[in-house]
């Protein structure tokens, strides 16, 4: 019994930067580089953030499910 990974970003508002544009940030003294994934509004970005986060609790109850209905499956129930 672990705890299963959500198959759903929750981060997509923050920068995922990768070697390269690491060791590009080590030349950036002016921070022009610094660039965040956007959205055109504020309401845009809450309504991504809220369906990813909603999307999450949904996996989380659907995991919480199939655990349940394997551990009741797996244990003898006397009629």
């Amino acid at each position: 019994m672990g705890i299963k990974k959500s198959t759903v970003a929750t981060d997509f508002l923050f920068a995922r930067p990768s070697g390269l544009s690491g060791v590009a940030r080590i030349l950036d003294f002016g921070g022009t580089y610094d660039e965040y994934n956007v959205s055109t509004n504020t309401d845009e970005a809450d309504a991504k953030a809220m369906y990813a986060d909603w999307t999450a609790v949904g996996d989380a109850i659907r995991s919480s499910i199939a655990e349940m209905d394997s551990e009741l499956d797996s244990e003898e129930w006397a009629a």
